[in-house]
């Protein structure tokens, strides 16, 4: 999917993004569509509608969810479901996490090189949050587009710049 995801012109709102028409196969169509159906009707869509994305790619959360992120200048978005209960034939349990970078403490990107074959590599993305409550937790994205490695090295730099001139 991530091949097919890299050809979407960017940066492009999400609007514009969720607009795309993309060449996918059936699985990976209804995927689509339901991540797209469920931002949509998300009640803060409102408010991202007209956000530029920087990168979109596909990844694995503790490898029980699949879902789309979406790399904006101030936060990441991500858009996942259960890959569980779709083998089970329930209905998907689509969520949506916000990484404001207001709230992220630290970013770590770790690459997971293939050596049969290169278009198989993938990354791992560590993201330290502090919830609501003031405590940190560590959310770890799979499987991210390799192609992502610059975009997400210019979004922590981003993060780091902005909290030394707000602690100026």
């Amino acid at each position: 999917m991530n091949d097919h995801l890299n050809k979407v012109e960017l940066p492009q709102t999400i609007e514009q993004v969720l607009d795309s028409k993309f060449d996918f196969t059936n699985g990976e169509m209804e995927f689509i569509i339901g991540a797209n159906k469920f931002l949509r009707e998300y009640a803060g869509y409102e408010n991202y509608k007209v956000k530029k994305v920087y990168c979109i790619g596909t990844c694995l959360f503790n490898f029980t969810r699949v879902g789309l992120y979406f790399l904006l200048d101030s936060e990441i978005v991500t858009v996942s479901t259960s890959n569980l209960k779709e083998m089970n034939g329930a209905e998907p349990d689509w969520r949506i996490n916000h990484f404001p970078f207001v709230v992220i403490e630290a970013l770590d990107l770790e690459m997971v090189e293939n050596i049969i074959n290169k278009k198989y590599e993938s990354g791992i993305l560590y993201v330290k949050v502090r919830n609501h409550k003031g405590v940190s937790r560590t959310h770890v994205l799979h499987n991210i587009n390799p192609e992502h490695i610059e975009c997400f090295r210019d979004f922590y730099t981003n993060i780091m710049n902005n909290r030394r001139i707000r602690g100026a």
